[in-house]
Formats: C-alpha cells, sequence, structure tokens
C-alpha cells in the first residue's frame, strides 16, 4: 500500500507531467544523435552544471546527450540570427515535447526533438536538429511576425506554435525558467561555436 507521502508525489507528478508527455526518464523510443561526432566534454561539464540550477522537470536528469542536443538547437537559433528569447522558447519546447532527445518516434507520426508531425516535413527532416529547430522559428514567425514574439512570454510562444490541446497549453510556461537557465549556460557570447552538426558529419 503506497504511503501518504508516496501516494501524494504521484499526484503532483501526475498533475505536472501529462500522460502525453515524454519524462526524461521514459523514453520509449530510440534517441538519435543531435551531433554525429557525439557529445563533448564541454556537454558533460555543462550538464552537471545545469543539474544544480534546474529546478523542474529536467533536474538531475541532464547528461551529455541531451545537453549536446540543447546545445545544437542553442546554437541554431544564435547563427540564424535569433536572440536569447527565442532560444528559450525553443528550448521550453523541447523540454516538453521530448525531454531533450531526438527521438524516432513519439504519439502518432511525431518525431525528433520538437516532436513535429509528419506534415511539418519528411523523417529525416525532423530527425535534423538544425532542420527542425529552422523550422520551428519559421513557423514561431508566421505566427508573430515582424519579431513580435519578442513581446511574449515564452511559453505562450511555444504554445501558439505547437499547438496542444487548451488543458496541456501551460505546460511550456513550466518550463520557461529552467529553458532560460539552459540558454544561458550554452549561449555563445564571443560568436565562436564549434562546428555545426551538419559540419561534424551530423544529421
Amino acid at each position: 500500500m503506497l504511503s501518504s507521502l508516496t501516494a501524494a508525489y504521484l499526484a503532483v507528478s501526475l498533475t505536472l507531467i501529462p500522460p502525453t508527455e515524454i519524462r526524461p526518464d521514459q523514453v520509449e523510443h530510440v534517441a538519435l544523435p543531435c551531433v554525429q561526432t557525439g557529445a563533448s566534454t564541454d556537454d558533460a561539464d555543462a550538464a552537471k552544471s545545469l543539474n544544480q540550477q534546474l529546478g523542474t522537470k529536467m533536474r538531475g536528469y541532464m547528461n551529455p546527450y541531451n545537453t549536446s542536443c540543447a546545445r545544437v538547437i542553442v546554437e541554431t537559433v544564435q547563427r540564424s540570427g535569433f536572440n536569447d528569447h527565442a532560444a528559450a522558447i525553443a528550448i521550453a519546447t523541447v523540454i516538453v515535447e521530448s525531454s531533450v532527445a531526438n527521438l524516432d518516434g513519439g504519439l502518432g507520426d511525431s518525431v525528433g526533438l520538437f516532436q513535429q508531425r509528419a506534415s511539418w516535413g519528411s523523417f529525416e527532416q525532423r530527425t535534423d536538429p538544425v532542420w527542425a529547430t529552422g523550422r520551428f522559428l519559421a513557423v514561431m514567425r508566421q505566427f508573430y511576425p515582424n519579431d513580435t514574439w519578442n513581446n511574449v512570454a515564452i511559453g505562450d510562444v511555444a504554445a501558439a506554435v505547437q499547438r496542444p490541446a487548451a488543458k496541456y497549453r501551460h505546460r511550456y510556461g513550466v518550463e520557461a525558467g529552467d529553458a532560460v537557465k539552459i540558454v544561458n549556460e550554452l549561449w555563445s557570447q564571443d560568436g565562436n561555436w564549434p562546428p555545426s552538426s551538419k559540419e561534424s558529419g551530423g544529421r
């Protein structure tokens, strides 16, 4: 029989993480590489740092792999000329959708970091972190022309792009604070990035 404390914990967990959200400890699909050469020592160091900083879903679950995935997203946003607010929107989205894992499956025909549907692109495109991030940013601009997304809360923009059921829209806002911390950890201050996943022979 469950103790009252355990029952309370499970109740809170089910409230915060809906059944359609992929938990970091319950990834049922194959996680494809985000960088073909693998995670770097910088990714390992950043993961250790982030596990001490984060406060919600990904706390204690950041590892070199998903940190490498987050780094590709942040670098793609920055290379594309967007700011750190845009990067935080993208990171909040992938925390909710895939626990920052480049998955080969998901709900229905959803795949990749952003769990994009088949209507968004081919399997190869949606599981290419650079392409998927670029597609996400393009759709964000369609919903918020003239960079108006800059003046909207992180969670609200993510929900507008992903279009979940109304009862799940709040999920992205829950992760907004941690998304900002991840971006702050990975954002290049001098513009000197390592080679992109494409340049490194990635997907």
